[in-house]
């Protein structure tokens, strides 16, 4: 519709319409259901002034009227010479609010959140309300056109989420969290198989909650990690909480790991998977990160050269050429569930090592429980290993030596006769 036309239906409008009749749906449609209604904005840009009348009928607010939302508008005569004010959607939505709109405290916790604060401070890109639910086609959170409809969450996440350029100006610390959610296991199982079930974002970081990962309130604070994890994974929780880790992050030990420490964050994957960070050719690496630091070791009194000597093992070699099925730290120590060899439930305790290397090892005896494990012998403990070792180094030493020497001594015999002949 031409503006010129849209003007003059506005003004028919009023003259027999009226004043009194300002709240009615039909009259604000007259100009707002025209597809073509925009404004110019002092910067330039253009919004759509635009109402699908349809939209808003099927939408949770389609039995209302404007100007229950656009209060200011009451009693304006049409069409109104001065723009509406932006809409504050807790004028309904508050505890205890008489006219039923659904409430759980959201616009407290919303002040309250990342968001919140931030809009408080002026930034133009914080999302309101609008942003995450719509504005005239805001539909149920059961509905699946619904843009918080548990599947599409990721996608109204993603719409600030997923920009680059969004995450450098407002120095957000992850790196496309909506890419690496998108390829994780959490995100197939939503958009590749339907099962709504599995974690979105609201369900790691909260709804209007959401606060900093720094924040100690937060869900995603690492203190809280396990048990943000744990309401969906309830007996993993149940085993980590029993672990060694577990016990040091209750006790508020900082180095301690939690789930995001080993599987990652948006970007989780099955341990099937080639690219998971607990794969077993890549669970040596991820259990190094920690175990391997020096800091580490020396705040918690770990031992040394776990690593090395897990790599100088058949075990070792044999997993950095890529056998899965060799055992890696997880198939000794447990996963979740690990404990120090002290406890008598641990994997590696002394009593529980013939059925822990039988797992692979069948038959495994007494036998297998005798020794250092990740054996870096020395002269005071496994004297015997020690004095093997040294014997078949210097054997083997001396037996290639040997044998290069031979050689040499046999081009140098060669050399000599051709040059014998030559004269």
């Amino acid at each position: 519709m031409k503006p010129g036309r849209l003007l003059l239906v506005c003004l028919i409008v009023t003259v027999f319409a009226g004043p009194a009749l300002a709240a009615d749906n039909a009259k604000c449609l007259m100009c707002h259901g025209a597809p073509g209604l925009s404004k110019r904005l002092p910067d330039g840009s253009v919004i759509s002034l635009h109402i699908d009348d349809q939209a808003f009928r099927q939408s949770v607010h389609g039995a209302r009227l404007c100007t229950d939302c656009h209060i200011d508008m009451r009693g304006q005569t049409f069409p109104h010479k001065r723009s509406a004010v932006p809409v504050k959607c807790s004028g309904c939505h508050f505890m205890g609010n008489p006219m039923g709109a659904p409430n759980i405290g959201p616009m407290t916790e919303y002040a309250d959140s990342v968001h919140g604060r931030a809009v408080k401070r002026g930034d133009k890109d914080a999302p309101r309300c609008k942003n995450c639910h719509g504005e005239h086609d805001i539909r149920a959170h059961t509905d699946p056109r619904s843009s918080i409809y548990r599947a599409n969450i990721p996608d109204t996440c993603g719409k600030c989420h997923s920009d680059a350029g969004m995450a450098r100006k407002h120095k957000i610390p992850v790196k496309r969290p909506y890419q690496l959610y998108e390829k994780s296991v959490h995100g197939k199982a939503v958009s590749g198989q339907g099962l709504i079930a599995a974690a979105v974002c609201t369900d790691c970081h909260g709804g209007h909650t959401i606060k900093a990962a720094a924040d100690p309130m937060s869900t995603v604070n690492k203190k809280h990690i396990p048990g943000t994890c744990g309401r969906c994974h309830k007996k993993i929780l149940e085993e980590y909480k029993k672990s060694i880790h577990g016990r040091a992050v209750a006790q508020g030990v900082k180095d301690a790991p939690v789930c995001t420490n080993c599987h990652g964050e948006h970007g989780i994957e099955r341990p099937t998977e080639p690219g998971s960070s607990v794969y077993p050719t890549h669970v040596v690496a991820t259990c190094s990160k920690c175990h391997e630091s020096a800091g580490v070791q020396k705040r918690f009194g770990l031992p040394a050269h776990r690593l090395k000597t897990y790599i100088g093992s058949y075990h070792g070699v044999a997993n950095k050429f890529g056998e899965t099925t060799v055992a890696n730290c997880a198939t000794c120590h447990g996963s979740h569930g690990i404990l120090p060899s002290s406890d008598p439930h641990s994997m590696t305790n002394k009593r529980n090592l013939p059925r822990t290397c039988g797992k692979c090892h069948p038959g495994a005896g007494e036998n297998f429980a005798k020794g250092s494990v990740h054996l870096e012998p020395s002269e005071k403990r496994d004297k015997g290993v020690y004095w093997v070792r040294i014997f078949y180094t210097v054997f083997i030493v001396g037996l290639i030596g040997s044998f290069a020497l031979y050689i040499l001594l046999d081009i140098f015999s060669r050399v000599r006769k051709r040059g014998g002949r030559a004269r």
